[in-house]
């Protein structure tokens, strides 16, 4: 089975690989494990500091995170945090992120572990394109003066829980959760690109002005996995706004092969 050795660029996925690879290790349990120590140090300023402390050295903080988190965290759990508190931390506020993170590794390795992980990419992006036809609720979902964490999350469950797996519905309640004004649909996205890497694919986004017909979408496949040269994952939608042609994104490559980028480079011939 494939790893999350697969997001090595993201901090400690090794570390929360071999965890995630102990005897009868939950991963959904480490996930939220993970996620309770992540709201933690983030609202604990005291606890963070000395978790994070660079004048004490790794041992030290790890028999400090022992004493505090033994009687709370599953063994794969513990290991993880051993990690993150023997590591150097030049900003203190820096463990709350990588944690999180890490918390949103784990529950979708849950679901590659339960061939599930297709259906998760597909929800997230479903899920992403309806917010972002929903401005005020995306807008209600992602104010951070708006409620508790928690009150929003309770929102977004009672909206979309019948139309989303388990694992896409805690990915979506902890994105709601804390994401601030325009950054929810870049998190979801960013959750489906961890998605697709997690099955060894790189995962391209296709706007297009009108639907395309299956065969349409085997060659744009067979098109794209020849130019990447690597499996992809493919999410088209219809975006009335491209007016002809289409926009592809996939990671930092972006084309915008649309009639308005056309008209816009003419314009821009004959202006020179």
């Amino acid at each position: 089975m494939k790893t999350i050795g697969a997001l090595q660029s993201v901090p400690f996925s090794g570390e929360l690989g071999d965890a995630l690879a102990l005897p009868h290790a939950d991963a959904m349990k480490v996930a939220e494990e993970i996620f309770a120590l992540s709201d933690l140090v983030k609202t604990d300023a005291r606890l963070r500091r000395a978790l994070t402390d660079p004048s004490r050295n790794a041992e030290d903080k790890t028999q400090l995170a022992h004493s505090l988190f033994n009687a709370h965290m599953s063994a794969p759990g513990l290991q993880v945090l051993e990690a993150l508190v023997s590591a150097h931390w030049t900003k203190p506020e820096d463990l709350h992120d990588a944690a999180e993170v890490l918390g949103i590794l784990a529950v979708l390795t849950d679901a590659l572990r339960a061939g599930a992980l297709e259906e998760v990419n597909d929800e997230l992006f479903e899920t992403r394109r309806f917010l972002a036809a929903e401005r005020d609720l995306r807008l209600t979902l992602s104010d951070m003066s708006t409620g508790t964490p928690h009150e929003r999350a309770n929102l977004a469950t009672r909206l979309f829980s019948a139309r989303l797996s388990r694992w896409s519905m805690r990915l979506l309640r902890r994105a709601v959760g804390r994401s601030r004004h325009g950054r929810l649909l870049n998190n979801l996205r960013r959750f489906a690109e961890w998605a697709a890497t997690l099955q060894n694919k790189l995962l391209v986004t296709v706007e297009s002005a009108v639907d395309m017909t299956p065969e349409q979408v085997t060659r744009l496949r067979r098109l794209l996995e020849q130019r990447f040269e690597r499996d992809i994952t493919l999410s088209i939608s219809v975006e009335p706004g491209v007016v002809g042609g289409f926009r592809l994104r996939a990671n930092t490559t972006a084309i915008d092969a649309s009639l308005a980028a056309r008209i816009a480079d003419m314009k821009r011939s004959l202006a020179g």
